[in-house]
């Protein structure tokens, strides 16, 4: 207190010297007088004892404990703070030999069991849907109600039965709550055990509880399976297939095994190794032992199978079936005149687009095993693409992808949903889990999604794959573009404080982003807002002259970027320095993306391919390249690596190197301080730790940020 106050010198010697005669006189030798069985007894007082009752209840709950306190003897709290504090207070004044008293009984130390029985359901269909659960409360060895231990963990762990007054330890207390946290609220009128029903895919929240020392059994087969698949390592090998034409890694035999094994029991799985470490083969690899009847499949289970991809990776799964499997037999279900006309185990090969224009026709078949491949094109849930896929039917689901969630984890859930429905609930409580919800519960949510997630990269795997260089190029702005970037930048900065001000947060977010485009075009070139074919671009100079250093030394290139119309710029100027190159973009036709594909990576010469991000940054096997030019930043370090493991990947013999080509103090310099976070992001979720984790793509702040002044 003293500390608080701007005390004169004075004032506090003085203060000091008072207080330091009373605690002298407080701490001569002192006696009470007391009567015991009529007789009058000095006894000796015992002041640092009693300095602990006063002691003990401000260290666990706080100098509120003195508010409003009247006499010395007397300490006032609230129900609910006491209760929250009742355990640790008991324990603490239990060490220190002092008994606690509550409506004049003692309260006495409890240690609680806990224990969860696992029963199968009745069996519907070919399999287990859900399991029962009955957890059992027991206090010092005798089995409690249910009603009892949920009204001492309204308490703060306070029970007040026949044996006396209990009072929990906050060990026990914990298990109580991550208990009554599945099982839900009770019942109002049942006061025996009650029976909860678990979906089948949440059974591994039960299982978590085992962390913290709760017994839970289930029965020797489930516990079996469980096992195999929580550690999975212990997963069996798998035969392979006779009639595969290729020869498997150790890390993607395991995988097939993986995926053999969710087969085998029903579950579903998302395949999200690192881009080119052969996931298309893993799951070729699962489908033709199906056919080949290498894996057990469930009784009765029938139907061609169905492989979901891009449009831009038609062809490239088509030669891929051919080439890995050539005994299984494909159908394009594709153009004008296509018919679904597959028998069972035979593969219909159809696009996302298509899925969504022909679902009242596709969801008329149940196919077998529905294969979605590079996933994330369905991340948004509400999209009517994604829409769409849901309703299609199957027995067992793959999603396979390297990047299950790019911007938040609302696309997460949208991935893993595909391909096990009903594993994190339903949508819109996941998201109102995700915005109020952190710490361990949040990491129970996503917990559940880790059994069936494999994902290895190339760092842990491909030891022998050569090296990836990535460096950062930073150019400077023309005094013309300096100034055209200033006045944009004034231009949008009102836009956008309008919107925000104005609209929704998801409206001011999708202006915002369109407003900034101008920004990143002027980076790019001036003449993309100008129309003025004389504005000098430093971009467009750096790289046409790399190229042309790069290619009389025998390397080939890609060239990525997110504005076709850029690229029109550079494919423009390649031609005019007699550069040879191909392009493939979003308004390429597919009969085209393969002729291109096959010409770039089988021509005798070097040579450079312009992609657009979007539309060549997936799927493609381009390992020709040994160069990848990155002509624009995206906000997500995932979305860059996925296109530039199109060189990066299985087959390829010499070192690579990424370049960023950037502008110094642009908005282009800010939005790679802004990827860190969307690395982060996937990297916790990835590995099952998350921090926090964003709801949206940019915030206001984040706009502010990229619009603020830069330095030079």
């Amino acid at each position: 207190m003293l500390a608080a106050e701007p005390w004169s010198r004075q004032i506090c010697d003085e203060a000091y010297r008072w207080l330091r005669q009373r605690l002298s006189v407080y701490a001569r030798p002192d006696v009470r007088l007391l009567i015991r069985t009529g007789h009058w007894r000095l006894q000796p007082i015992d002041k640092a004892r009693e300095a602990l009752l006063y002691q003990i209840p401000f260290d666990t709950i706080g100098p509120e404990i003195f508010r409003d306190m009247r006499r010395a003897d007397e300490m006032r709290i609230g129900a609910r703070l006491l209760f929250q504090r009742l355990p640790e207070l008991l324990e603490k004044l239990t060490t220190a030999g002092i008994e606690l008293l509550y409506d004049g009984k003692p309260l006495k130390p409890s240690r609680w069991d806990c224990s969860v029985q696992v029963e199968r359901g009745d069996q519907e269909g070919t399999g287990i849907d859900w399991f029962e659960i009955r957890p059992e409360i027991r206090c010092d060895g005798v089995a409690l109600e249910e009603a009892e231990w949920r009204t001492a963990l309204r308490q703060g762990g306070l029970i007040d039965s026949e044996r006396g007054l209990r009072v929990l330890d906050g060990h026990s207390l914990e298990r109580l709550r991550a208990i009554l946290d599945l099982t839900g609220e009770a019942q109002a009128d049942r006061d025996t055990a009650r029976i909860v029903r678990v979906p089948r895919l949440q059974i591994f929240d039960w299982l978590a509880l085992r962390k913290q020392g709760i017994a839970v059994s289930l029965p020797a087969e489930d516990e079996a399976v469980l096992s195999r698949l929580l550690g999975f390592t212990r997963i069996a090998a798998r035969p392979l297939p006779k009639r595969l034409h290729a020869t498997l890694r150790p890390y993607q035999r395991e995988g097939y095994a993986w995926l053999a094994f969710l087969y085998e029991h029903r579950f579903g799985a998302c395949l999200a190794d690192d881009m080119g470490l052969g996931k298309t083969l893993q799951a070729i690899c699962l489908l033709a032992a199906i056919e080949e009847g290498r894996i057990k499949a469930s009784i009765g289970v029938k139907g061609p199978h169905l492989v979901v991809v891009p449009t831009s990776l038609l062809f490239n799964w088509e030669q891929e079936l051919a080439r890995f499997a050539p005994g299984l037999k494909v159908h394009v279900y594709s153009g004008s005149k296509r018919t679904l006309d597959a028998e069972d185990g035979e593969i219909v090969l159809t696009t996302y687009g298509l899925v969504r224009r022909d679902i009242d026709r596709l969801e008329r078949t149940t196919f077998h095993v529905i294969l979605f491949d590079e996933a994330q094109a369905v991340k948004n849930i509400l999209a009517g693409t994604t829409g769409a896929v849901r309703r299609l039917r199957w027995r067992f689901s793959i999603a396979l992808t390297g990047t299950p969630l790019e911007n938040h984890v609302g696309e997460y859930f949208s991935v893993i949903d595909l391909c096990l429905p009903g594993l994190l609930g339903d949508y819109d409580r996941f998201k109102a889990d995700l915005k109020r919800v952190q710490g361990s519960a949040l990491e129970r949510l996503l917990g559940r999604t880790r059994p069936f997630i494999l994902r290895r990269t190339k760092t842990e795997i491909l030891h022998d794959l050569p090296p990836k260089i990535e460096s950062e190029v930073f150019l400077d702005l023309t005094e013309r573009q300096k100034a055209l970037y200033q006045q944009t930048v004034a231009q949008i900065r009102s836009t956008i404080d309008e919107a925000y001000r104005t609209k929704t947060s998801g409206q001011a977010q999708f202006i915002a982003l369109t407003a900034i485009l101008k920004l990143r075009q002027v980076c790019l070139s001036p003449c993309l807002l100008t129309n003025r074919t004389d504005e000098p671009s430093p971009k467009l100079n750096f790289l046409v002259e790399r190229l042309q250093v790069l290619l009389d030394e025998g390397h080939s290139a890609l060239v990525f970027s997110q504005f076709t119309s850029f690229l029109d710029l550079v494919q423009e100027s390649c031609a005019q320095h007699a550069l040879p190159h191909h392009r493939l973009d979003g308004s390429t036709a597919a009969t085209a993306r393969k002729t291109r594909v096959a010409a770039f990576q089988d021509g005798e010469q070097p040579g450079v391919f312009f992609l657009s991000l979007k539309a060549g940054g997936q799927g493609l096997n381009l390992i020709k390249a040994t160069y990848v030019f990155h002509l624009d930043p995206w906000w997500n370090p995932a979305v860059e690596n996925q296109a530039s493991d199109r060189a990066h990947r299985i087959g390829q013999q010499r070192t690579v190197s990424i370049v960023r080509i950037l502008m110094r103090h642009s908005i282009e310099e800010k939005m790679m301080a802004l990827k860190q976070r969307k690395l982060d992001l996937y990297e916790a979720v990835m590995a099952g730790a998350v921090r926090g984790a964003g709801q949206g793509l940019l915030t206001k702040a984040d706009f502010d940020y990229l619009l603020s002044p830069s330095a030079g």
